[in-house]
């Protein structure tokens, strides 16, 4: 009887772990994009924020998720924009350094890069432009008491019960209804329409929603 319970309570670890690890893989299985992190900082010259995650390449709006690749995009917005400046970056992230040109985006007014890695938690971004060299500590602005991309997906479907094949889009973005915070923004792409919410990442209250 005590061999049956052992071999008994061993199927069910074995069963438990099999459930958890299903869990941890499936809740990205529709997701073309996981952003979870937003940094910000600014001088006098420039502003600068970083965003972070993994997204799926080619990035297309197809109803389909896709293989999933790491990506941290640099965005600089200078106070005086010169579409012919040259400006480069190093980033020092953890004990490993990224860097290149920033590219030109004319009609925002910016300039932007990005590199193949997922940036977490606090990294040194240096601006380098006509010899001078402009320093930034990049805090995020997503804080412990913020729920993850899992709970912001959950409270979503709550919200806009999508059916169907879709693929899901699920964001920290710069709250765009005003304020210095961030908020996550979940959409559901379908390939011919689409659905979103923005949530608080603290409460999950439901700030804004579009039904497509």
């Amino acid at each position: 009887m005590k061999k049956l319970c052992a071999v008994f309570a061993a199927i069910m670890t074995v069963a438990t772990i099999w459930v958890f690890c299903s869990c941890g893989t499936n809740d990205m299985l529709d997701v073309s994009e996981r952003r979870s992190e937003y940094y910000t900082a600014a001088d006098g010259t420039m502003a600068v924020t970083a965003v972070s995650g993994v997204r799926e390449n080619p990035y297309q709006i197809d109803g389909k998720a896709g293989e999933l690749k790491p990506y941290t995009l640099i965005t600089l917005v200078p106070t005086s924009f010169n579409i012919d400046a040259v400006y480069t970056y190093t980033v020092r992230l953890g004990s490993a350094t990224y860097g290149g040109a920033l590219n030109v985006h004319p009609f925002a007014a910016s300039f932007s890069a990005e590199f193949d890695v997922e940036a977490r938690g606090e990294f040194t971004l240096v601006i380098h432009c006509g010899g001078n060299d402009t320093e930034f500590v990049m805090k995020s602005l997503v804080t412990p008491d913020m729920f993850g991309y899992d709970r912001a997906i959950e409270a979503a479907k709550t919200e806009l019960k999508p059916k169907g094949k879709y693929e899901i889009r699920v964001r920290i973005i710069k709250n765009p209804l005003g304020g210095d915070g961030v908020c996550w923004h979940v959409a559901f792409y379908w390939e011919n329409s689409r659905s979103g919410v923005l949530l608080d990442p603290v409460t999950a209250k439901v700030l804004a929603k579009k039904v497509g």
